[in-house]
């Protein structure tokens, strides 16, 4: 009986192995397209699926800021994007099979959510639908409306499964950590041209710097700026501020340590982080540099740095390097100098020029944006966009730019890639995300477990600086609301949901004691 339960088996896997094989080698065969390698890929993840059942929250978590795209899905939709769909397609399956998933998100955020998903659905379908030129449509601009839904599912995911205790450094590491592939796009001078292929996964920045067409003395490398900043992150979370300065910490020679978790020794750590503000800086953005600085002085706060006997201390170091290395500033190199152009000093004319000339650029846009807000307010404009009028819009000549950034709804302005697009029920919905957002971390900030100080006091920290450059700097909704949800969802993971404070015990009442006689003296 056993050996006929065995043969048949071995006849029903012979029976879909073969002819699944026969047909990949004739995809293998002939020219491939999208269709094929999408089959191809799928074919060959189907082994995975164990791995991805037990795995798939991490490798979500990791890909959730990874800069990699799947070039042979059609649109070419970033990895996290497609994790996302896996995860919470795996979850969903967890909890009809085993119900063993515990959703660890409270009721506010999970409504708003909603409330938001519900307006950019709706917004779709009053403006003409979620267009998709990459599948055949007549207008694009849908990926924008996906990436704002995938966002929100994304939330859902991450949050539905609880970050193991002894792994909470590490999942958070690698959240942050996972930004630092953007370093690929801006190594596109300098790779060989027999490895180049790898930018079909990582985009390069600009496609002009495979033909050496930019101007390497004013050669700005956002990829390279986004991978310093990442791995800033990295460090605040695992180190915090004070760990940064390393007070009372013995030096080391050797700079890592992974006996008893992973670490940045002293006095290595502090000569990372400099470096790396240095980097970050060398991109010419002057975004970055402020939100360093604001991470600093949010960190220096929450910490409670502002109580301890050093705060004198740190406090004049913090007035007296500036104004010993600013004076200099003008030798530095032209994007370093643009980084800086926001403060009162004197820097080279050219990158003065160009910092003046982009704040130009954006007062202009906004002038023209600004007056078209009311007719918004109430259904938004949306993010479809016809094709044939952006052509007629890329041939207006000179105005061109502005007129095709404006078409293309890059404001750079958080609010007003908010409030045009969605109109003001998206708006509401977004601020109630916030409001519901800042409870969250600020109570697993206040309450959550001792062992995880440091990593709830950076999320809380990050959420804070992040709310306030895309209200006041720089915004862009729909790509900025995945690290809104991405960040919160990890903190209920981390924190398996809200924290709240610990009751104390109940002391009874001498006022209200029972009145008993008391007991006779035994002789």
């Amino acid at each position: 009986m056993n050996n006929t339960l065995a043969i048949i088996r071995s006849i029903v896997i012979y029976g879909l192995c073969l002819p699944l094989a026969i047909y990949l080698g004739y995809l293998l065969a002939n020219p491939a397209d999208r269709v094929s390698l999408a089959i191809i890929a799928v074919a060959c993840l189907l082994p995975l699926i164990p791995a991805l059942m037990r795995w798939h929250h991490l490798l979500l978590i990791v890909s959730w800021n990874m800069s990699m795209v799947l070039f042979f899905v059609q649109g070419a939709p970033y990895l996290w994007m497609v994790m996302t769909a896996l995860s919470l397609t795996l979850t969903v399956l967890q909890q009809v099979l085993k119900r063993n998933v515990h959703f660890n998100a409270p009721r506010s955020p999970v409504l708003a959510l909603i409330f938001l998903a519900l307006i950019i659905v709706g917004t779709a379908q009053l403006t003409g639908g979620i267009g998709l030129a990459a599948f055949g449509g007549d207008s694009f601009g849908g990926k924008r409306y996906i990436q704002l839904l995938v966002a929100i599912a994304g939330f859902f995911a991450i949050a539905s499964h609880r970050i193991p205790p002894e792994r909470a450094n590490l999942y958070v590491g690698l959240y942050f950590l996972a930004g630092v592939t953007s370093l690929v796009g801006s190594l596109a001078p300098w790779v060989p041209g027999g490895l180049r292929l790898i930018y079909a996964l990582f985009p390069v920045d600009d496609s002009r710097l495979f033909f050496g067409e930019v101007n390497s003395e004013y050669l700005r490398l956002n990829g390279l700026t986004v991978a310093a900043m990442s791995a800033l992150c990295f460090i605040f979370a695992l180190h915090g501020l004070s760990g940064l300065l390393g007070v009372g910490e013995r030096a080391r020679f050797l700079p890592l340590q992974f006996r008893g978790g992973f670490s940045i020794n002293q006095p290595w750590r502090l000569v990372v982080f400099l470096a790396l503000v240095v980097v970050a800086a060398s991109g010419g953005y002057r975004s970055y540099l402020i939100t360093i600085i604001l991470y600093c002085a949010a960190l220096f706060f929450l910490e409670g740095l502002f109580r301890s006997r050093l705060s004198p201390v740190l406090l004049l170091l913090a007035v007296l390097i500036p104004a010993v290395a600013l004076p200099l500033a003008d030798r530095l190199p032209l994007t370093i100098q643009r980084s800086l152009s926001f403060l009162p000093i004197e820097i080279d004319p050219r990158a003065e020029l160009d910092a003046e000339n982009s704040s130009e650029w954006r007062k202009k846009i906004w002038e023209q944006v600004i007056p078209t807000i009311p007719k918004y307010l109430f259904i938004g404009k949306g993010y479809s966009i016809d094709v044939r009028e952006f052509e007629k819009i890329r041939a207006t000549g000179e105005s061109s730019n502005l007129a095709t950034a404006e078409f293309a709804q890059d404001y750079h302005s958080g609010p007003l890639s908010l409030l045009i697009p969605l109109g003001s029920f998206g708006t509401i919905g977004f601020v109630w995300f916030l409001l519901a957002a800042y409870r969250v971390l600020r109570n697993n900030y206040r309450y959550g477990p001792p062992e995880y100080q440091k990593l709830n006091t950076f999320l809380f920290a990050f959420f804070l600086v992040r709310t306030f450059m895309f209200l006041v700097i720089y915004g862009s909704f729909q790509n900025d609301l995945a690290t809104f949800t991405g960040i919160v969802a990890l903190s209920l993971s981390l924190n398996a949901g809200v924290r709240k404070p610990a009751l104390a015990p109940a002391r009874p009442n001498p006022a209200y004691l029972p009145f008993r006689l008391p007991k006779p003296a035994r002789l």
